[in-house]
């Protein structure tokens, strides 16, 4: 009864995983997310206690991929998550740099480099403290920036992005579920 119950629940976290991953459209996680952290929670603490019967390390092996497997998950999804929102709602406009955030680490061995910039927009308005990350702009520079219009995700530089890949994350989510299948099956 007891793997029977682990088989069931590692299914679910994966149709629960593979909802939350596909459903990436939203403005939050959303109840698919939500559910799969609880199962996992539950998952859990069932395996916890089945460790403690001190005879079940295959189960313990496949309980600790489980959750290893489910944080890259939730790490993964939050990046292809704000991706995704620019990818489908994002609004590209055409700016000039009006103010370039300089920073320096010296203890790192960085000089100083532009971190964020000002833009003023063709319309008047200016966007603030857009990040730069790998690009250096210069006052005055001409570049594009994506925004989000509902302001979930933080604004860009450059154009809207492509849909993200889901390969990797549907390469985790059959290591999730053969992990999960594998706890709940695995020899006494």
């Amino acid at each position: 009864m007891e793997k029977a119950l682990w088989g069931v629940g590692g299914g679910a976290l994966a149709v629960l995983a593979l909802w939350g991953l596909t459903a990436l459209r939203g403005d939050g996680h959303g109840p698919a997310s939500a559910l799969g952290f609880l199962l996992v929670l539950a998952l859990g603490v069932a395996g916890i206690a089945r460790m403690g019967k001190e005879d079940e390390g295959a189960a313990a092996l496949g309980l600790t991929g489980v959750l290893s497997t489910w944080i890259v998950l939730s790490i993964l999804g939050l990046g292809v998550q704000d991706q995704q929102i620019l990818h489908d709602r994002g609004v590209t406009s055409d700016g000039t740099v009006v103010r370039a955030v300089v920073t320096s680490d010296p203890m790192n061995g960085r000089g100083p480099s532009v971190t964020a910039v000002d833009v003023e927009l063709a319309d008047g308005s200016v966007l603030h403290q857009i990040q730069t990350k790998k690009a250096h702009p210069a006052l005055g520079d001409h570049l594009q920036v994506t925004r989000d219009p509902r302001g979930v995700v933080d604004t860009r530089l450059g154009p809207r992005p492509d849909a993200p890949s889901r390969t990797t994350a549907v390469v985790l989510l059959l290591v999730l579920a053969g992990c999960a299948l594998f706890t709940a099956f695995a020899p006494d």
